[in-house]
């Protein structure tokens, strides 16, 4: 059985397999050396991915994975003050969630590596307007 890479993040993930997409660069990298699994989970923050991570981790890997990414940050940067409030993750809290979602895997596939990986940079001036 070939190794597998389980991609797991929001919309950024979810979208990562479109033309030109992080997740096809991989895939089309990896080509038969590796299988990609996807859980991307569009609109989904921290806080969420915490409360499905379970049910969204079935039937991603029988054995340990080779590596699993995490790719959450854009939907818990939203300004608390603005229309997608309800996606605003504080920033401690953002901390906590991802180590508990490190935890999850190390516990689960111990000897799988986890890589984080960081929300896109903002030019916050553009943003606040």
């Amino acid at each position: 059985m070939r190794p597998r890479l389980v991609l797991f993040g929001d919309s950024i993930t979810e979208l990562s397999f479109a033309s030109g997409g992080w997740g096809a660069a991989l895939t089309d990298r990896f080509a038969r050396q590796a299988d990609m699994v996807l859980r991307g989970l569009s609109g989904y923050n921290t806080w969420w991915a915490l409360k499905v991570l379970p049910w969204a981790m079935e039937g991603a890997a029988g054995a340990d994975p080779a590596a699993v990414t995490v790719f959450f940050g854009a939907n818990d940067a939203s300004l608390p003050d603005q229309v997608q409030v309800h996606q605003h993750v504080p920033l401690k809290e953002y901390q906590s969630n991802l180590r508990a979602i490190c935890a999850y895997f190390k516990e689960r596939w111990p000897s799988t590596a986890v890589i984080l990986i960081t929300p896109p940079p903002i030019y916050e001036p553009a943003r606040i307007r």
